[in-house]
């Protein structure tokens, strides 16, 4: 099911008024986004402040889910925060089973879920190597995949951008040997692509 609670929506207005004023978001492409299915939310990562741009950038109509390092549930009021939109811990670095099965039901119901192919940070404008998580993801479930650049420098009242791609096509990919790094890549590729094309 979506999630179209109070909760959710709260959480997202106030990270949305953030991001305009702050970092003055602005968003093209929503055209792209699916309007039936569930969604694999694929996208750059630079900054901790990545999760609050894409929240701000999808309606709520497409409330995004994301995994989080379990630690981060440990502080108080952060935890009730992260709860209230939608996010679930995750041990890094343990191959979380629990997690890993969440995030697989979630995309077999119709919701959207963000995840970060690179699995790590990397400076503005530049990529590391694609994880074969996302790629683990995708063969396991019927979402659509959604390629998304993050587009600034971070800096408070500079323009930054989210720029959403059309889906990615990897039927071809699905029956291959090493399917889920294959995968992984090629998603990173058309992240590679918005960005580059909008920069």
């Amino acid at each position: 099911m979506k999630r179209t609670d109070s909760a959710y929506r709260l959480a997202r207005f106030v990270v949305l008024i953030i991001a305009k004023t702050v970092f003055r978001l602005k968003v093209t492409g929503k055209e792209n986004l699916p309007k039936d299915g569930s969604i694999l939310l694929c996208a750059n990562h630079s900054s901790n402040w990545d999760p609050v741009f894409l929240v701000s950038a999808i309606p709520t109509s497409r409330s995004v889910r994301y995994m989080a390092k379990e630690e981060l549930f440990k502080i108080p009021g952060l935890k009730q925060l992260m709860t209230a939109a939608g996010t679930y811990p995750v041990g890094r670095g343990q191959g979380d089973r629990q997690a890993l099965k969440r995030t697989i039901e979630l995309l077999k119901t119709d919701e959207t879920v963000g995840i970060f192919p690179e699995g790590t940070r990397s400076a503005p404008g530049e990529f590391t190597a694609a994880q074969p998580g996302v790629g683990f993801f995708a063969l396991r479930s019927p979402a659509q995949i959604v390629p998304v650049a993050i587009i600034g420098n971070y800096r408070p009242f500079k323009p930054m951008r989210v720029v959403i791609g059309k889906p990615v096509d990897i039927e071809d990919l699905r029956d291959q040997r090493g399917a889920a790094k294959a995968i992984s890549e090629r998603i990173l590729e058309e992240i590679k692509t918005v960005y580059y094309n909008h920069v």
